[in-house]
């Protein structure tokens, strides 16, 4: 049933690669964005609490797919990126793909953040403020350590998330895992078999990032525990 893997199995090598550098850019841009967000909807400033809203709605509300598409098409007008391959991909799909997937995740990871933040008591808020220390260093030192411990669960799934969504890219020409799965299944007149490779690929992948990330969990743990 899988005798094609001999034949085929450099391209969902290179699909497996496009898939986890695409989902760490994505992740990457989401962390950092999310970051942002999640101050400006806390911020002081109605304007920007304002702006951090509609964006988390406006996103959270649209399907990834027509993110992708929206933002592929968008700056392929507006910029021009050079049509370099790699791992079978061009770059100018790669990066716009790339963008999207980390800005619809930026909104997710922003609640996330929040529901961390408002889950630390706020006497720490007031300790730090009491130790002379501003605002934005008592969030750097004290809230944002303790918010990410309780939430790296919840930001686990997201990337997760990240990693099984970016199958969407396909609609843009970016060959990862399924579009190489759909591309041998029509070679070979059989999808089922590639596209059951594809499934144990993003299994494969999703179960690697679930138990790193409980070791960094126990590492938490254990870090506060003895601090504590």
């Amino acid at each position: 049933m899988f005798d094609f893997m001999y034949q085929y199995y450099p391209a969902f090598i290179d699909g497996t690669a496009q898939t986890i550098i695409i989902s760490l850019i994505g992740g990457f841009i989401g962390t950092i964005l999310g970051l942002v967000l999640v101050l400006f909807r806390m911020s002081k400033v109605k304007f920007l609490r304002g702006f951090a809203r509609v964006y988390i709605a406006i996103v959270r509300g649209m399907p990834a797919m027509i993110q992708v598409m929206l933002i592929y098409y968008t700056l392929s007008k507006c910029i021009e990126i050079a049509p370099i391959h790699i791992l079978g991909s061009s770059l100018d799909r790669t990066l716009p793909g790339s963008l999207a997937l980390g800005l619809n995740s930026a909104a997710y990871i922003a609640e996330i953040f929040r529901a961390g933040i408002s889950g630390v008591v706020k006497g720490q808020m007031e300790a730090g403020l009491s130790l002379r220390l501003s605002h934005i260093q008592t969030m750097r030192f004290i809230v944002l350590p303790q918010a990410i411990r309780t939430t790296l669960p919840a930001l686990g799934n997201e990337f997760i998330s990240l990693i099984k969504e970016s199958s969407v890219l396909f609609y843009i020409g970016v060959q990862k895992v399924t579009a190489q799965a759909l591309g041998v299944g029509g070679t070979l007149y059989n999808f089922v078999a590639s596209l059951l490779v594809a499934a144990g690929i993003y299994f494969v992948l999703t179960f690697t990032f679930a138990q790193l990330l409980s070791i960094l969990e126990k590492h938490f743990a254990k870090k506060y525990q003895t601090l504590a």
